[in-house]
């Protein structure tokens, strides 16, 4: 039983969004919802938050409400949002996005292998860009992405990316 386990990432229980000091610069190119293939470079000039979940993972799905609300609180900044769907078949995504009502893109990692290139081994992990493409903050476990000092942090690399800094 451990070792089917072992193929699985984990959900963590509470998360907080850590700062990365080495700018890394990783790659996404996955399927969305209706096949077409997506990579970061669509993203370009805007501040991404990348959010990788599965439907199993309850704080997975508590966390939907609250990036929703942080996308309207954004509103007309340079700011993206991008689920990660880890390890399920579109058929159970769909059903998934549909019961949430999830109004941003949502990708297929199907066999997981984004997740764990990115160094991620528990769900909800998030990763937000700066306009550059460079991972600026990590969060793993769930976080409510709409209170006061996630927002601030936000709108702060949203506000240098305006300025071109």
């Amino acid at each position: 039983m451990l070792s089917v386990l072992w193929f699985y990432p984990l959900s963590a229980p509470a998360g907080e969004l850590l700062e990365i000091p080495v700018a890394l610069r990783p790659e996404l190119n996955l399927p969305d919802l209706s096949g077409q293939q997506r990579n970061l470079g669509e993203f370009a000039g805007k501040v991404l938050l990348i959010n990788f979940w599965s439907s199993w993972c309850r704080p997975c799905i508590e966390e939907v409400p609250g990036i929703q609300r942080l996308i309207a609180v954004m509103g007309e900044k340079p700011f993206v949002v991008i689920g990660v769907n880890v390890g399920e078949g579109e058929r159970r995504v769909e059903a998934t996005v549909a019961r949430l009502h999830m109004e941003y893109p949502v990708l297929l990692d199907k066999d997981s292998a984004e997740f764990k290139s990115w160094g991620a081994n528990v769900l909800p992990t998030a990763y937000v860009l700066d306009g550059s493409g460079r991972v600026r903050y990590v969060g793993r476990g769930p976080l409510v992405w709409d209170q006061d000092d996630i927002v601030d942090v936000l709108v702060q690399l949203t506000e240098q990316q305006e300025h071109g800094k």
